[in-house]
């Protein structure tokens, strides 16, 4: 099984830019906003609430970003119940047609906006090699542990991200 540590060492070389970073978290948010749009119409009602499929899918977003490096897990988590509440209490109360038509829009800004990000300010893309859409939800945990590493944070963990698989670490 890859470790976070690993994980990370294969994605820094591929988003050293600070604006495409930016743009990479955004667009994470924005994936998940285009997905809780729709997830929002499916409904199974609790007692005088109702749960939708939209909560179930960022429990699991929250859930594996939290079990990936609970800190930054936790700070990614945060932005989640005002992207929900977005897509449930707003979006969600158009027409089907018209939620629809603004996730697909949203969904689409969101892919020019990260793929532009790599071809402009990295001068490199990656595809799907990072670990597939999974990486789409849970990029803001990279993001922040690295951000925690630039406050002196974590440093175990950029210690052993720094040295590699089976590395000592410098004396």
């Amino acid at each position: 099984m890859t470790s976070f540590a690993d994980k990370l060492r294969v994605w820094l070389p591929l988003h050293e830019n600070g604006v495409s970073r930016a743009v990479h978290f955004v667009g994470a948010y924005m994936f998940i906003f285009a997905l809780l749009v729709p997830l929002s119409f499916v409904r199974l009602p609790v007692g005088d609430a109702a749960l939708t499929a939209a909560h179930v899918l960022l429990l699991a977003v929250v859930l594996y970003a939290v079990s990936l490096e609970w800190t930054a897990g936790l700070l990614m988590a945060l932005p989640l119940p005002p992207t929900l509440l977005a897509a449930e209490a707003v979006v969600a109360r158009f027409p089907v047609g018209t939620a629809a038509a603004v996730a697909v829009g949203v969904m689409a800004v969101r892919f020019a906006l990260v793929v532009g990000a790599h071809v402009v300010f990295e001068k490199k893309t990656h595809g799907l090699s990072l670990g597939g859409p999974l990486l789409f939800f849970i990029e803001p945990v990279y993001l922040l542990t690295v951000a925690l590493f630039s406050l002196g944070m974590k440093q175990t963990l950029r210690a052993e991200v720094m040295t590699g698989p089976g590395e000592s670490q410098p004396a």
